[in-house]
């Protein structure tokens, strides 16, 4: 009886939903997960069980559950880069919370994109929220959301996150989620700079075949003159090397290193077929400096 209720209560707040005011886009009934939990782990499955007790109509996916250990700055990232491929009306249970046990708030936002965030008010949906834009800010203090009405000193995601982004993704109205809030907090991110005829950024991540992702985007090297072709002098953290500007990975040889136009528009460097990262020793945080080379 009890999982027949809770799938009739999904499917009619799913409805319902339609014509809340609050709500540009209906929810659709998708959570997506994007955590620190592990590729292969016992969280994530916890983590999607508290949902399906609360709204076993929900459906679960996952953005990434990889996100390096702790690593908010990283999860930011990797959040603004792959969120707004999923349809409006999603849902994202963004759980990289290193403060787990503390005072730091929960929050639900909605973008103006119709999207919709559960997290720690970590700083984790700075770029997404800046990319899609503030619509709402929330509290998570209603505990009939959570998974039994309390949760436990260190798993957030499993006892509020989860149930909570199912409940929206099922059209719970955000404004029953808790109070609202004026304000988030925000990474104090570095912004890439052209300066002295050369670029300056930094690594945001090192993506699982080791290519190395900057904050430098086209415009900033077509300010210093490159086009496709040209020699850039690269320095990465310690290293420093030369080499093409390429639109592929396969133009260049097996081993041989590239910079190229990743898919969301990011300056990345690249080892053809090898892992750069590990080559030079380097990755996320570490300073980035790029000129035409001579």
């Amino acid at each position: 009886m009890r999982t027949k209720l809770s799938i009739l209560v999904c499917a009619v707040a799913l409805a319902l939903s339609a014509g809340t005011a609050s709500a540009a886009v209906a929810p659709n009934g998708m959570v997506v997960l994007l955590t620190d939990f592990g590729s292969d782990s016992i969280y994530v499955g916890a983590l999607k069980g508290a949902m399906y007790s609360k709204y076993p109509e929900v459906r679960v996916d996952s953005l990434t559950n990889a996100v390096p250990a702790f690593d908010v700055v990283a999860g930011a990232y990797m959040l603004a880069e792959v969120c707004a491929e999923f349809p409006p009306g999603t849902t994202f249970c963004c759980v990289v919370d290193p403060g787990v046990g503390t005072p730091r708030k929960r929050i639900a936002v909605e973008t103006k994109s119709g999207h919709r965030f559960i997290a720690p008010d970590n700083g984790l949906l700075t770029l997404a929220v800046e990319q899609l834009g503030v619509a709402e800010i929330r509290e998570l203090t209603n505990k009939a959301l959570w998974r039994q009405g309390e949760e436990s000193h260190t798993f957030h995601g499993r006892d509020v996150f989860g149930p909570v982004s199912a409940a929206v993704a099922c059209g719970v109205p955000m404004a029953d989620v808790g109070p609202k809030l004026e304000t988030l907090v925000k990474l104090d991110l570095p912004v890439a700079r052209v300066e002295d005829n050369a670029v300056h950024g930094e690594v945001v991540r090192s993506d699982v075949y080791g290519n190395l992702v900057t904050n430098i985007r086209p415009s900033h090297m077509a300010q210093i003159g490159v086009k496709l072709g040209d020699g850039i002098a690269v320095t990465i953290g310690g290293a420093t090397f030369t080499a093409p500007m390429k639109s592929a990975y396969g133009e260049v040889p097996e081993g041989s290193r590239l910079v190229v136009v990743q898919s969301t528009g990011a300056i990345e460097c690249a080892t053809n077929m090898r892992r750069l990262a590990d080559e030079i020793g380097e990755g996320r945080g570490a300073s980035v400096t790029m000129r035409k080379a001579e």
